[in-house]
């Protein structure tokens, strides 16, 4: 199950099952995550779930379009969680990660950058 989510989609429910899922961010493979971290909060319980940064970023195609995994959530129970991004405008986002293609490209905006879970 996958959950596709813009960056200001901030407060918005989602339900997930009992697991662990990867966090990618499309749109290119030069990432840089800063103080970025999100939080995972249970609708019917005080559970909180921080984002576990990975130390290995992999790059892959997520729906047809570059994506970086910058970690992963540990999900204990099946629930409803609210997602919530912290320091949003912290996470910068490239298409190449080649530095002499990189130096020529802008970060996109933040309000285009968007989030996998799953």
């Amino acid at each position: 199950m996958r959950t596709h989510l813009n960056i200001s989609d901030s407060g918005r429910e989602i339900e997930l099952q009992p697991g662990i899922y990867s966090v990618r961010v499309l749109g290119g493979w030069k990432i840089k995550t800063n103080e970025f971290s999100l939080e995972l909060r249970h609708t019917k319980s005080d559970l909180k779930i921080e984002l576990k940064k990975t130390f290995w970023r992999t790059q892959s195609f997520e729906l047809k379009t570059r994506a970086k995994k910058i970690g992963s959530v540990d999900i204990p129970k099946w629930g409803n969680y609210t997602i919530h991004f912290k320091n949003s405008e912290d996470l910068k986002v490239k298409r190449d990660n080649i530095p002499f293609l990189s130096i020529f490209q802008k970060y996109q905006s933040t309000e285009k950058i968007q989030i996998v879970i799953g």
